[in-house]
């Protein structure tokens, strides 16, 4: 999440029908305008844009599984954590459910931890899987991820081709938005300030 965020995330969930209206034409349009530098870069397919995605959500589990199990939490954290994690599979199930359909294997269990270290640095977050010992620790991981799963989808949105594939991005996105402000509110309690999701997003590759 940088400092040059430009749309709010109610502003990109507002926009999704419109988005799965215009996305078709609007890619044809850039490529006419924007010289061959831009023509000559391959686009994004669905298929790759989803995929990115699901690699992020099986990150999502293993962490929200880690952090449960770390003992760090108290009880009535780890009760409103609980949810959050049955979501993250659900979001698993239904973007693999969409590749399997476009004929690509879809994996849907937890990362590996080898494999969700390479994420966490390709991503930036400073986190560890491994090494949470307060719940603090916990919680952050938690926040910096929601991040991440929702820039994977911000920028999914600007390449998938169909209305029905924007609109699953869209929906997900704004669960993982709640998802930061529910635990970002436990990492600040009383600081309500804090708990708001930032009002900008930017994409995640």
């Amino acid at each position: 999440m940088g400092p040059d965020r430009r749309r709010t995330r109610r502003e990109v969930v507002a926009g999704a029908v419109t988005l799965a209206g215009a996305a078709a034409g609007a890619g044809a349009g850039l490529a006419a305008v924007a010289g061959p530098a831009l023509a000559d870069t391959p686009p994004v397919s669905d298929a790759e844009a989803l995929s990115k995605a699901l690699v992020v959500e099986r990150l999502m589990v293993l962490a929200y599984r880690r952090v449960l199990a770390s003992g760090t939490l108290t009880p009535d954290v780890e009760a409103v954590l609980t949810p959050l994690l049955a979501h993250e599979l659900e979001h698993v199930s239904a973007v693999a459910a969409r590749l399997e359909r476009m004929g690509v294997r879809a994996a849907t269990g937890p990362l590996d931890l080898s494999s969700a270290s390479d994420e966490l640095s390709k991503h930036n977050v400073p986190g560890s899987l491994t090494d949470l010992h307060t719940m603090n620790d916990s919680l952050k991981l938690l926040v910096d991820l929601e991040s991440v799963a929702e820039g994977v989808y911000f920028t999914a949105l600007a390449t998938l081709s169909k209305p029905g594939l924007q609109r699953l991005s869209a929906q997900i996105m704004a669960c993982e938005a709640q998802h930061w402000t529910a635990v970002s509110g436990l990492r600040n309690p009383g600081q309500y300030v804090k708990a708001v999701p930032w009002p900008f997003v930017t994409g995640s590759s």
